[in-house]
């Protein structure tokens, strides 16, 4: 059967809400034959009717009854009749099938083999019906054109077709689907008080436990997960699996908001925790976002988006949230599709230019050198931060286009600088993906006449893990031109000792994070005290970034940090401005002997 997976079309589908006595409250038709007949069931003819007993509009029944197969069936050449309803119970309703595919008026079992009369193909015709603990019966008959000549028809079991139909063959869970069709009945009974809510869950790490541990890894902690789902839900809604990692939950009749929080803050609590693999332990993080119908959408469609908007906003900051959907969630994502077509131009135009932050020796407190940062004025929003454009760049794919221009104007500015002086210029994870990156920065370099041997890549820890081995590729291209590699934002990541020497670094960067609570907090000057104790002992230079105040730099030159960067010295500054920065140096005069142990020097 396996070979029959993922070749299906649904030739229609449906979907009935009975009430507890079984009487049909809802009856809901998706009916589309591929030769473009349509044929629906009114609701009139439908709700509050017994289904065992119900007949079609305008129609003589003809009832076929056997173990596996119980139908109503009508004469389809007749114009009155435009509506129908099958039974329930995971039965075949092959024999409607293959009447209206002019097989004849046959019954059918389970599997039976037909030839297409159109293509010629030998298909499986079969009836799938899910019935949920809402009180929601899905149904759908589904094509499957066979694959291999040699397959057994009698091999396919009923269990194997609804398995291929509506549930996710790694987790065992509905598929999306399935979660489709259940919202979209709900969502058609959703009233102001009768809500429905839509969870949309979002896993953050799979990716990180696919490059260190494997696929294998990454699925078992997929199944870990939807079973903890599965065990805090029971029985109050529907749970999905909607996309790799991401799921989706249906609560159909909520009394308040607190039920759907209430659920997500179990969820967050309880089904995020490590997860034991094979190789060790895996870490997750997990976003969750909620929308309610009819209160935030009347569509299926529309809630999911909105769904799916608040647990973008839930992920932004990479722990885990829970997001309700609220209404500037829209303007947020007008405003980034804005900043995507102004980005498109800006690129074009080449109007994002490099600031330079000093980078200064902690030993003669002195420049040494400069870090490219991007800076973008727009005419209508002004200043755009690079943490609000950059991400844009990243998921758009022109990451690559910008970055190459950045680089380009960089180095041009650079081979102004004195020749002493370093450039060091950030890589991001999506550019550190491309194999070919080194060879193009090496070719940069031939054109602007900027020497290697100047030059400070900067990579963080998370692009080491991300980059599916193009990171060595390009690291090792690069160091074989004479180009130095700095860890950036150090002790923010996931990465071991182990994966960073392995890259062979010239620079470890302590993250501002560390340096801001040096003030106030033992745990970030223990910390720093560490990260520089460990690059002395592996021969490393160390920047420390986000450098503010003297009480920070005392620490910092007393632990033996080489050089640092923030606004005690000076802010990014354009190309412009650096030989105002160089004369304001120079009119300081000679460093004093002693000036590795004065700050204020």
């Amino acid at each position: 059967m396996r070979e029959l997976a993922g070749r299906s079309n649904t030739t229609f589908a449906g979907s009935t809400l009975s009430r507890p006595d079984g009487s049909l409250r809802l009856a809901k038709p998706l009916l589309t034959f591929r030769n473009r007949r349509n044929i629906w069931f009114s609701q009139q003819a439908c709700c509050g009717q017994d289904p065992r007993t119900l007949r079609c509009d305008g129609s003589t029944e003809m009832r076929i009854s056997t173990a596996r197969l119980r139908v109503l069936h009508f004469d389809w050449r007749s114009s009155a009749t435009r509506d129908f309803i099958a039974l329930f119970g995971g039965v075949v309703l092959a024999s409607l099938l293959a009447h209206f595919y002019g097989l004849g008026p046959r019954l059918a079992q389970l599997g039976q083999r037909y030839v297409d009369p159109i293509l010629g193909d030998i298909i499986f015709i079969v009836f799938v019906a899910f019935s949920l603990s809402i009180g929601l019966t899905i149904f759908s008959v589904r094509r499957y054109r066979e694959l291999a000549r040699g397959t057994d028809a009698q091999a396919i079991t009923e269990g194997e077709v609804r398995d291929l139909a509506g549930r996710d063959p790694l987790t065992g869970l509905p598929n999306r689907s399935l979660f489709d069709d259940t919202l979209d009945v709900c969502v058609g009974l959703a009233t102001d008080t009768h809500q429905v809510a839509v969870l949309m869950l979002g896993l953050d790490g799979l990716k990180r436990i696919k490059d260190m541990h494997g696929h294998a890894a990454v699925d078992k902690a997929l199944c870990e997960f939807a079973t903890r789902l599965a065990d805090i839900l029971r029985k109050d809604g529907l749970l999905a699996r909607t996309g790799g990692d991401e799921f989706g939950i249906v609560l159909p009749n909520i009394s308040s908001l607190e039920d759907p929080a209430n659920l997500a803050r179990r969820i967050v609590v309880s089904a995020v925790d490590s997860f034991a693999i094979e190789t060790g332990v895996a870490e997750l993080n997990l976003g969750i976002g909620i929308a309610i119908a009819p209160l935030d959408a009347v569509t299926p469609h529309e809630l999911v988006r909105r769904a799916e908007r608040a647990l973008y906003r839930a992920q932004g900051d990479g722990r885990s949230r829970v997001c309700f959907f609220e209404p500037n969630m829209d303007m947020h994502v007008e405003r980034r599709i804005n900043i995507e077509r102004e980005l498109r131009s800006a690129i074009a135009t080449d109007i994002i230019e490099p600031h330079y932050q000093p980078m200064v020796s902690l030993v003669s407190n002195r420049i040494v050198g400069f870090e490219a940062l991007a800076r973008w004025e727009n005419k209508t929003w002004g200043h755009i931060p690079p943490d609000v454009f950059i991400p844009i760049a990243e998921e758009t794919g022109l990451i690559n286009a910008l970055g190459d221009q950045l680089f380009r104007r960089a180095c041009l500015d650079a081979t102004a600088w004195p020749r002493t002086f370093s450039l060091a210029f950030n890589i991001s994870p999506v550019q550190l993906r491309d194999s070919a990156l080194g060879e193009r920065i090496i070719l940069i370099l031939e054109q602007t006449g900027f020497s290697p041997h100047r030059l400070e890549i900067e990579i963080t820890e998370s692009a080491f893990l991300e980059s599916n081995g193009a990171a060595k590729i390009v690291i090792d291209e690069l160091r074989q031109a004479g180009v130095r590699i700095a860890l950036d934002d150090f002790g923010t990541g996931y990465a071991t000792l182990s994966q960073l020497l392995s890259f062979r670094l010239d620079k470890i960067k302590i993250d501002r994070s560390f340096v801001s609570h040096l003030n106030d907090s033992t745990d970030s000057r223990v910390i720093v005290r560490a990260i520089l104790g460990l690059a002395e002992g592996f021969g490393l230079t160390t920047t420390a970034e986000g450098v503010e105040d003297e009480r920070q730099l005392v620490y910092l030159v007393s632990n033996g940090c080489t050089e640092g960067q923030g606004y005690l010295f000076s802010g990014p500054v354009p190309a412009a401005g650096i030989p105002a920065l160089l004369n304001r140096e120079a009119s300081r005069g000679p460093v004093p002997e002693d000036g590795a142990r004065n700050p204020h020097a």
